[in-house]
């Protein structure tokens, strides 16, 4: 009786071991449906025409400036540029200038770019802006560090009853050109003493401009990077007063005429 009592026990022991093996394995293995939701799904993506490098205002396109990568297909913003679509794009774009900075990565959009069917210049001025040469010397640009894109202060020497004046009539002016180099073909600081600035300005800010010529010694200061990144992109009329007289009256260049 003992020896079937031990067999019956032992029988049991084994099959408990057994079916312990059992659970644990079956515990340790996920389910189907656990498995197919741990994978991720497949991302859809479009091949989206960006910039491959920054790009200045002014700069002609090059081949290598442009180039196709994968995009989440619904991450695309409208006006985007997808191979699927228009497959010339990277062909048709080359020459194109660039109407404003585009940087490294940047989706490519085609109102950003114009082509040179008018003139260049008039096509990158902005609605309602007028853009004015100015004469001026090296020495009266900072050094010759006014480069085209750059913010700038200009100021006006003249010389009134045997003393010599100084005053700011406009603040915050973009400088488009020096002499027909733009921002996206001024590859190096090579200047020469006489120099003719194209000047970013409103119309009543273009007459300032005209008549503060004809006045005295007009003066570029250049403006620091954080000044020109204040949110602030219009020009405004300087501290100074200049004074004009039409027909006898004494008028200033910041009143209304």
């Amino acid at each position: 009786m003992r020896v079937g009592r031990f067999l019956v026990l032992a029988v049991a022991i084994g099959a408990g071991l057994i079916a312990s093996l059992l659970v644990l394995r079956m515990g340790d293995r996920p389910a189907r449906s656990d498995v197919a939701a741990s994978q991720p799904e497949a991302v859809k993506t479009d091949e989206l025409l960006v910039v491959a490098r920054d790009i200045k205002l002014g700069q002609p396109l090059q081949p290598e400036d442009l180039k196709w990568v994968q995009w989440p297909s619904d991450a695309l913003s409208e006006g985007a540029i997808v191979k699927a679509s228009y497959p010339q794009a990277r062909s048709d774009l080359i020459g194109r200038i660039a109407r404003a900075p585009m940087y490294h990565g940047e989706p490519i959009r085609e109102e950003r770019l114009i082509a040179t069917e008018r003139g260049f210049m008039a096509a990158i001025l902005p609605k309602g802006k007028r853009a004015i040469g100015v004469s001026v010397k090296l020495v009266t640009m900072a050094g010759g560090f006014v480069l085209p894109g750059d913010k700038v202060d200009v100021i006006v020497t003249r010389n009134n009853n045997g003393g010599i004046y100084s005053e700011t009539v406009l603040e915050n002016v973009r400088v488009l050109a020096i002499d027909d180099k733009t921002a996206g073909e001024q590859q190096d600081k090579t200047l020469t003493p006489e120099k003719t600035a194209t000047l970013e300005l409103t119309p009543r800010q273009t007459e300032i401009m005209a008549r503060a010529q004809n006045m005295g010694t007009i003066s570029l200061a250049l403006r620091s990077a954080e000044d020109s990144e204040d949110g602030n992109d219009e020009p405004v009329e300087g501290r100074g007063s200049l004074t004009f007289v039409k027909y006898g009256i004494p008028s200033h260049a910041g009143s209304n005429q």
